[in-house]
């Protein structure tokens, strides 16, 4: 094989081992690009996250962000339960699914209006998380769950918000 094509194949590979980034580097990145708003951008590089690295660390917080992108992106609030589900089911111990179990109770409750839906989920979190999570997460649910479908003016605490 002539040389020069073994140097340029040589530096090929190096170029490819190179552009690999790390979990963090890819979470760091998706991070800013969701602060400028550029959510198509930052999903790709979550889901390459997620994909590539699914043991790591940042996979966690990867996948949970994929679902506030989805909010944030385009209203798509179904989507996000799906991958709000898949922080709980996939990563059981991180922090993040507890988060995410609350926001499953809180789109169906805030965004959908499925009370009833909403409410399972939020008891599911006292079931799955209350013994773990911040004791003003934990009172939150139960604020929401005693308030599920009230109007603002129906809750004493929430009045002076209400226009």
């Amino acid at each position: 094989m002539d040389l020069r094509i073994i140097k340029v194949l040589s530096l090929l590979l190096i170029f490819i081992g190179c552009s690999k980034q790390s979990p963090q580097e890819l979470l760091e990145e998706s991070k800013i690009m969701i602060t400028n708003q550029n959510y198509s951008e930052a999903l790709k590089n979550l889901r390459n996250l997620v994909d590539n690295y699914p043991q790591s660390t940042e996979a966690a917080e990867g996948q949970y962000m994929i679902g506030d992108t989805y909010i944030a992106f385009n209203k798509n609030f179904e989507g996000a339960l799906d991958e709000y589900r898949k922080v709980v089911s996939n990563f059981p111990e991180s922090k993040f699914a507890i988060n995410a179990q609350f926001m499953i109770g809180y789109v169906f409750a805030n965004f959908l209006n499925d009370y009833e839906s909403a409410r399972l989920e939020y008891e599911k979190f006292l079931q799955l998380f209350s013994s773990k999570a911040d004791s003003g997460l934990v009172e939150s649910v139960k604020f929401e769950l005693r308030n599920l479908g009230k109007d603002l003016n129906e809750i004493p605490q929430l009045k002076h918000i209400s226009p």
